[in-house]
C-alpha cells in the first residue's frame, strides 16, 4: 500500500475593513453634546437624561480590522475579484460650506448684542426662533475655494440611510401633505363647504412618515 502525502493548508491572517461611522448627537432636552462611534447613523442614548436621539451628522471613518481566515496554498486568482463583478460601493464628495446663521437682537450697543448671540449660542438656543432672539436666516454658502472632494469605499452591504437623509424625506413629507389640505380645502370650498373625506385619507401615510411613525 502506498501512503499519498497530503499537502499542509496553513492559515494565513488577512485584513478586511468593517464600515464604521461617526455620529454626532445633540440633545434638545438638556443639550448635552457628544459622539459615538457606530457601524451605522443610528440613535443613541443621550449620556445625562436617557433621551433617545437621532444623530444631526454622521461622518464614514476608517473601521477596525478583523482576521479573516483563508487557505495558504489556494491559487493566487481566489484571492482576486473577478472582472465585471459588481460589488458595492459607498462614493461620497464634500464641498467646504460656510454655515451663516443671523438673529434679530435687541441691545443697547453692538457689543451687548453680539454677547447675547454669542450666550444663545453657547446655549444651543440660537436656532429656536424665539420672540427675544428670532431667526432671521439660516443658510449654507459654497465657500468658493473649489475643494471638492471625492471618496470610494468598498463595502460588503449599502448602509441604511443616516439622519440627514431620513430628515429630508420627512420634511418632503411634511410639504406633501401641507400641499394636500390646501387641495383639499380649495376643493372642498368649491363644492360648498364640503371636504371629501378620501382627500384627507390618502394624507395619512405622509403624515405619519413625515412625523417618524409607522401607524396611527
Amino acid at each position: 500500500m502506498t501512503l499519498i502525502a497530503q499537502p499542509g493548508v496553513s492559515v494565513i491572517p488577512t485584513e478586511t475593513c468593517t464600515v464604521r461611522y461617526l455620529n454626532q448627537y445633540r440633545c434638545p432636552y438638556c443639550q448635552t453634546e457628544w459622539e459615538d462611534e457606530w457601524d451605522c447613523g443610528c440613535n443613541d442614548r443621550c449620556p445625562d437624561c436617557n433621551k433617545e436621539i437621532e444623530p444631526y451628522e454622521s461622518a464614514l471613518i476608517a473601521g477596525e480590522s478583523a482576521e479573516t481566515e483563508l487557505p495558504g496554498e489556494e491559487p493566487a486568482s481566489t484571492n482576486v475579484t473577478a472582472a465585471g463583478v459588481n460589488r458595492f460601493f459607498v462614493v461620497s464628495y464634500e464641498i467646504d460650506y460656510v454655515h451663516r446663521v443671523s438673529v434679530g437682537i435687541t441691545a443697547d450697543s453692538p457689543e451687548s448684542a453680539q454677547q447675547i448671540a454669542e450666550q444663545a449660542f453657547n446655549d444651543a438656543t440660537i436656532w429656536d426662533d424665539t420672540a427675544a432672539i428670532p431667526l432671521l436666516s439660516d443658510e449654507y454658502l459654497e465657500s468658493g475655494d473649489e475643494s471638492l472632494v471625492w471618496e470610494c469605499v468598498a463595502v460588503a452591504l449599502l448602509p441604511e440611510p443616516d439622519y440627514s437623509v431620513r430628515q429630508l424625506k420627512k420634511e418632503q413629507a411634511a410639504m406633501q401633505v401641507c400641499r394636500g389640505l390646501v387641495e383639499a380645502y380649495q376643493q372642498g370650498e368649491a363644492n360648498g363647504g364640503s371636504i371629501d373625506w378620501e382627500d384627507l385619507v390618502q394624507l395619512i401615510p405622509l403624515a405619519l412618515q413625515a412625523l417618524g411613525k409607522s401607524a396611527l
